[in-house]
């Protein structure tokens, strides 16, 4: 199960055993039956109000209805985004089993924390139930975080209207749910609808407690307690043994916390004195079941059990967690009572305490709470030591949150001079895909293993991991070549018994090899490489390896086998992680690339929009350069020129002015030129090219030029632009010297481009034999392929070929080139004409009758920063607004407006009249 690989705690995200003794507060359910028909139900007062038993005993009328009811105990640890979402999934997987399942993969596997993803891929599953689901969450208070929180109000206003989420806490709710309140979908109970009234409080004392105290005693606590709950509570436990109880009545005053300590205090020492140092030495325990106890009590787990039995028949405020009731926990006034009382007794013993609760909590595999513990203790040393031991199972199976979690937990101080613990951080900064923190890490951790003395085989561990890490760091960097040569070097003296840190390596150098376009070397390094993580059994690992091995057919134009080969690492990834998990969406992209060069336009699409955030924020530069480019042909492929150019700049936009000294770019600038010279835009094609560093006229780079294959890309658009500017002698001779080198390295796919311009500028030039030779010499390899797409977006030059070459053929003048497959040729020529004769494939969108109708003021604003440009990052700080948030706005958008992006939002909104362009 999922959840015990993230150690996440059952009892928290299952219905708790409601205690059958507890009043039945009928005046309040009236009010929560009428709150069902809303969106939110909030319940908010200080602790010992009753908050928890009001909502078990709504929880447990709602199951006698047939609404399922997902329930999740909050505590401080939950105040994290990514561990809260994990529980908050597993609660609602409790109660509706199917759902969830790709957000869990999304954060099981990714190493970058996808929380717009997962909320919206949880989102669709909730809307997908039938009938009613509500969703209880206890304690709320402990959630402070704005990441968090924002998410959490995402999730309330998105959610459909069947979910009703009910959130109680102390003190007012760390939400605004402006919205929700505004369309009156939000009941609020607070701490005045919680106080016992009379009848309550005579029901609870006479009836419940059997003190048959009169009517003007019922009164009197009435009025001194002001109808608080847990005051009742410790009321009730004082008077049971005192003959006079009035004169107790009147010998107290008020409800405030020192009136809760006195109570306790009377209620507490009136307890056995082994019973008093039972509860003293388990206050610190969050929960507890009878060995747990029993090794903090110096007790037999028979003899704890015993005690918990004793402390739940007295009513001292243990609550059980489940319905077998093994495991407790001490209701949280009764909890802060004890430990203060520890603190002023004992306090020399605390610190034992929590290490002996450490060492039972990780005999039984709770390592994140025995981490807890540990640094309770001040062991930080101890806690470190308990993730150092973990660290590389982790990173080898992509456990990268739990792993972030618990560093996270361990003083700064103490990771910086821990050499396994800065490695493990620069993994997690490399799978991050931050290049520049995973240096600083790098960094950080050569000086601490320089500080260290280390035994002979440490040493080696260490220096062959760094030198791992220095070669992804470097390749992340965008600098193949050198990464290329330092693995190289390295591979050699890695030990044989380190398989996962020789399976990286080669991978990074299989991907280096296919940056470069020595596609050959690439493939023998990422079969050498999965070799290794096999015997490593990483997950991620063979992914990769499969993945660049795709990437690497791909190259050579075999996309049929790099179909496969994706399909392989889907497979690996969802059988392991689940579907839409991180390792999926490493293979996602691609696949949706292959499916638009097939022409399966809307399979394209759906991977592109299931997988693009995940891919952007934590992946390959190959990955944000198909995404971009995707994206924009996408846009094209509906005749979108403008939006195709808007998801252009995205891409720019993430990197700024160094986008042009990367891979990235040059994907981008060819694309850029191809589109502008698509609507004969020749000036704005030349711009694009002088503005990338290159000369137009000569051809001459005033920069650093781009390794190889980048630099073909920036080629092919410089030959794009001389085909149009009627230079195409000139281009011919540039598209001939490429054409040599890319036969040489067998790179099919480049090569095809290739020929496709190069029969283009026969045409141009009147050349029309050398222009139809140009294109059949490709046609049979193209056939096979199933290529459309690199054919139907060259436009009417490429639809003319074709044409040319459907008469050839008829003839049997292409015998001679094309041999024995001239019938299949025939067909797919055919083919291809008739998709040029539909080139707006698919439905149109529906547009919204009135969308100005349906678009918030906030929506609104939000467009109209689109529509100047604005990145995500910068909505977010010019909306002062989480980046989530800014998801979430978008998404709505896109709903409401029809359309799946923002550039199509753009073109939509001018198309609309919803915003002016001109006027802004």
């Amino acid at each position: 199960m999922w959840q015990s690989d993230l150690n996440l705690i059952g009892t928290k995200y299952r219905l708790p055993p409601l205690n059958a003794a507890a009043v039945d507060r009928r005046r309040l359910h009236a009010l929560l039956a009428r709150a069902e028909g809303s969106r939110l139900t909030t319940i908010a007062a200080p602790a010992g109000f009753g908050k928890t038993t009001l909502l078990l005993q709504w929880a447990r009328r709602l199951e006698t209805e047939a609404v399922p009811v997902a329930w999740l105990s909050l505590d401080e640890d939950d105040d994290e985004v990514g561990r809260f979402l994990c529980y908050l999934i597993a609660a609602i997987q409790a109660a509706q089993p199917r759902l969830g399942k790709g957000a869990v993969s999304l954060l099981r596997s990714s190493p970058n924390l996808p929380v717009a993803p997962a909320l919206a891929s949880l989102v669709n599953d909730l809307s997908r139930i039938e009938g009613r689901f509500t969703v209880m969450l206890d304690d709320v208070h402990w959630l402070t975080q704005p990441t968090l929180l924002q998410a959490l109000e995402s999730l309330l206003t998105y959610a459909p209207a069947s979910v009703h989420f009910v959130l109680a806490g102390r003190g007012a709710l760390p939400l605004a749910a402006a919205r929700l309140k505004v369309r009156g979908q939000v009941t609020e109970l607070h701490e005045a609808d919680l106080r016992f009234d009379l009848d309550e409080t005579q029901e609870f004392l006479n009836t419940q407690r059997a003190l048959a105290l009169s009517s003007a005693d019922l009164v009197v606590l009435q009025h001194r307690t002001e109808g608080w709950a847990a005051g009742l509570q410790l009321a009730s436990l004082s008077l049971e043994r005192r003959v006079e109880r009035s004169a107790f009545i009147d010998s107290f005053s008020g409800t405030d916390r020192d009136i809760a300590d006195f109570l306790a205090s009377d209620v507490f020492t009136r307890q056995p004195r082994a019973l008093q140092d039972f509860m003293l030495r388990t206050a610190f325990l969050k929960r507890m079941n009878a060995d747990l106890a029993g090794a903090l009590a110096d007790l037999t787990a028979s003899e704890a059990a015993d005690m918990l039995k004793r402390i739940e028949r007295a009513g001292l405020f243990l609550v059980p967690l489940d319905s077998e009731e093994r495991w407790f926990r001490y209701h949280h006034l009764f909890s802060d009572f004890l430990r203060h009382q520890m603190m002023r007794r004992q306090p020399e013993a605390i610190p034992d305490l929590h290490i002996k609760a450490a060492a039972w909590l990780e005999a039984a595999g709770e390592t994140a709470d025995a981490i807890h513990h540990l640094l309770a203790a001040d062991a930080g040393e101890a806690a470190a030591d308990k993730v150092e031991a973990c660290a590389m199972d982790l990173i080898r199976q992509s456990h990268m949150l739990r792993l972030n979690d618990w560093l996270r937990r361990l003083p700064e101080a103490l990771v910086q001079r821990r050499p396994r613990l800065l490695l493990s951080l620069v993994w997690l900064q490399f799978q991050f895909n931050r290049p520049i923190e995973a240096a600083r890490a790098l960094r950080l951790a050569r000086r601490a293993i320089a500080q260290s003395t280390p035994d002979e085989a440490q040493r080696l561990q260490w220096q062959s991991e760094l030198r791992v890490l220095m070669c992804g760091v470097v390749s992340a960097s965008d600098r193949s070549a050198r990464a290329r040569a330092l693995a190289r070097r390295w591979i050699p003296d890695l030990p044989e018994d380190q398989p996962f840190l020789s399976g990286a390596l080669k991978n990074i150098l299989a991907y280096c090899e296919y940056s470069l376009g020595n596609l050959a070397a690439a493939r023998e390094a990422c079969h050498a490489g999965r070799r290794s993580h096999v015997r490593s059994q990483s997950l991620l690992g063979l992914v990769y390896a499969d993945l660049i091995l795709g990437l690497t057919e791909k190259a050579a134009g075999d996309l049929k086998e790099a179909g496969g080969l994706f399909t392989r690492a889907r497979s690996i990834a969802d059988e392991s992680l689940g579907a839409g998990s991180y390792a999926a969406a490493l293979v996602g992209v691609f696949q949706g690339e292959l499916h638009y060069e097939w022409n399966n336009l809307e399979v394209a699409a759906r991977s592109l929009d299931e997988y693009r955030d995940i891919v952007e924020e934590s992946a390959l530069m190959a990955h944000e350069t198909v995404a971009a480019v995707l994206g924009a042909r996408l846009e094209a492929a509906q005749g979108r020129i403008d939006a195709a150019l808007a998801s252009l700049d995205r891409g720019e936009r993430r990197h700024g002015t160094r986008v042009r000294h990367t891979r990235l770019g040059a994907g981008l600038l060819h694309e850029r030129v191809r589109l502008l010279l698509s609507r004969d835009d020749r000036m704005g094609a030349r711009l694009a090219i002088q503005n990338f560093g290159i000369d137009a006229d000569t051809g001459r780079f005033s920069r650093p030029v781009a390794p190889v294959p980048s630099s073909d890309l920036e080629r092919l658009a410089l030959a794009r632009l001389w085909i149009a500017e009627g230079r195409s002698g000139a281009a011919v001779a540039a598209l001939e010297t490429l054409t040599a080198r890319l036969a040489q390295q067998g790179r099919g796919r480049r090569l095809l481009q290739v020929r496709l311009l190069s029969a283009i500028a026969g045409l141009k030039a009147g050349s029309n034999e050398a222009a139809e030779r140009a294109l059949l010499s490709s046609i049979v390899e193209a056939r096979r392929q199933n290529l459309l797409r690199s054919f139907l977006d060259e436009g009417a030059p490429v639809a003319e070929l074709v044409e040319r070459l459907r008469r050839r053929c008829v003839s049997r003048a292409a015998a001679d080139l094309i041999g024995g497959e001239l019938e299949p040729v025939r067909r797919y020529l055919d083919r291809l004409a008739s998709a040029f004769g539909s080139q707006r494939l698919g439905p149109a969108r529906t547009r919204p009758d009135h969308p100005a109708l349906h678009l918030s003021q906030r929506e609104l604003e939000v467009v109209k920063l689109l529509c100047n440009g604005f990145s995500n990052h910068q909505l977010s700080r010019h909306l002062t607004i989480s980046p989530d948030t800014v998801k979430w706005h978008l998404k709505n958008i896109f709903g409401k407006l029809g359309v799946d992006n923002r550039s199509q939002a753009i073109v939509a909104a001018e198309r609309l009249g919803l915003i002016s362009i001109r006027e802004q």
